[in-house]
């Protein structure tokens, strides 16, 4: 069964590191193929037989609920995976309710984390070792100073971000999303799109496309959000093209073992559970789209023409198909209403920006989501027109067009983005 494990990701690490194919000549493209449909939590068509046995088996850990005596804590926010990412289904988002911190020491790009925390995320429960923690919710949340090292202390909220079809992502090139990118907007459209950089390779994953690959993307909350300590399943194996790396940042290495102080031996998630947990998320398909009515229909012209596919691309080609997310895996400047002064990762060089991420955000995929209310990356927003009206930055043209429709436009708008 181990072999089996190893071979499942092992297999599609290789097809990490495939390019997309070149279209090339210039002759009429073909119709493109129709996109599979799938009922919400399906795995992605194609896999492999061991792919799909570590998928069912990776749904089962995503589930699990952790207790101290399995390793959680000794600081935590939740006992599971499925804890915040439940909304509608296993892999989806969480409610309000669900919310956590982010809290880093200092401004601009010299910022640290808080003294005592293997990260950036606070938690909520807990304390240095279980044998000295009363697992006691009434105890509140962990206070967060409003300075250190003589420095403020900057915070900001996150809602849980859906998972479903994310895992696509790896399968686009760092040419194909560098390719999107105008950090100088050079065509001039208000839009300056840049990408992001984990460890010196290009990001994909998390509200500030901070992490490079799935596997990054699944140890981090394990070990932030429950305390689960992990060994590397494939480390610098899994990293998806370091080729194009210009910078480097202090991050955290992918074959970098997490330890923590409790009682339980470490890693606290055998290397076949965290193969499979991997599995789970990369290979969890993508919402499927309802059959647009008439109003769906007339939105989605609309949104083209207000200028919204500028940063929610509607598709992109990677080495499984098309992706159909409406997002270009970018950074773009929202505005300060949305600004959380946090910086992860080194994003491109841009003359129009400074070298950090402070008010910029990844382009969030909106394939699905019509069922992942609240919006925005703090949740702030209970409805999509609400989310649509905080835009700002480089999305404030957009915005303000969408805000000088009639009502019916507005609600063409909206039936469109509830039927992705």
């Amino acid at each position: 069964m181990t072999q089996n494990k190893t071979l499942c990701l092992a297999v599609s690490a290789l097809a990490l590191l495939a390019s997309c194919g070149s279209s090339g000549g210039s002759s009429p493209a073909p119709t493109p193929d129709p996109l599979p449909v799938y009922t919400l939590g399906d795995p992605i068509v194609g896999l492999s037989q061991a792919e799909t046995d570590a998928f069912t088996r990776g749904k089962v850990i995503f589930e699990k609920q952790f207790k101290p005596s399995k390793g959680l804590g000794p600081l935590y926010n939740a006992t599971s995976c499925s804890s915040c990412h439940s909304s509608p289904i296993a892999g989806g988002s969480s409610k309000l309710y669900r919310n956590f911190y982010l809290a880093r020491a200092g401004n601009g790009g010299f910022q640290r984390d808080l003294p005592g925390l293997p990260s950036p995320v606070v938690p909520a429960y807990g304390g240095t070792t279980h044998a000295g923690t009363t697992f006691d919710l009434r105890n509140g949340r962990f206070v967060i100073p409003e300075e250190v090292f003589g420095q403020p202390v900057l915070t900001a909220q996150r809602n849980g971000v859906p998972l479903f079809g994310v895992g696509l992502f790896e399968f686009i090139t760092d040419e194909t999303i560098m390719g999107l990118a105008d950090p100088d907007d050079d065509d001039g459209d208000g839009i300056s799109g840049r990408f992001n950089t984990d460890a010196g390779a290009l990001g994909r994953f998390g509200v500030k496309a901070q992490s490079n690959n799935i596997e990054l993307f699944t140890r981090a909350p394990l070990q932030n959000q429950m305390g689960i300590t992990s060994n590397p399943f494939l480390g610098s194996g899994g990293v998806i093209s370091v080729a194009h790396a210009a910078m480097f940042q202090a991050s955290t290495d992918p074959n970098l073992p997490l330890t923590d102080d409790d009682e339980v031996p470490d890693p606290e998630i055998s290397s076949g559970d965290l193969g499979d947990l991997i599995a789970f998320t990369r290979f969890l398909a993508p919402p499927s789209p309802k059959d647009f009515n008439a109003s769906a229909a007339q939105g989605e012209m609309l949104f083209e023409s207000l200028g919204c596919t500028g940063c929610h691309v509607p598709e992109i080609q990677s080495s499984r198909g098309r992706v159909r997310a409406y997002s270009d895996i970018l950074l773009h400047d929202m505005g300060p209403e949305l600004a959380d002064g946090l910086n992860f990762g080194i994003p491109q060089f841009s003359t129009l920006a400074p070298t950090e991420t402070a008010s910029e955000y990844r382009t969030q995929p909106l394939w699905g989501v019509g069922m992942t209310a609240p919006f925005l990356h703090d949740g702030r927003a209970e409805t999509l027109e609400e989310a649509i009206t905080l835009h700002g930055g480089e999305a404030a043209t957009a915005r303000d067009q969408f805000l000088a429709l009639t009502d019916v436009e507005r609600a063409d708008v909206i039936a469109f983005l509830e039927h992705l």
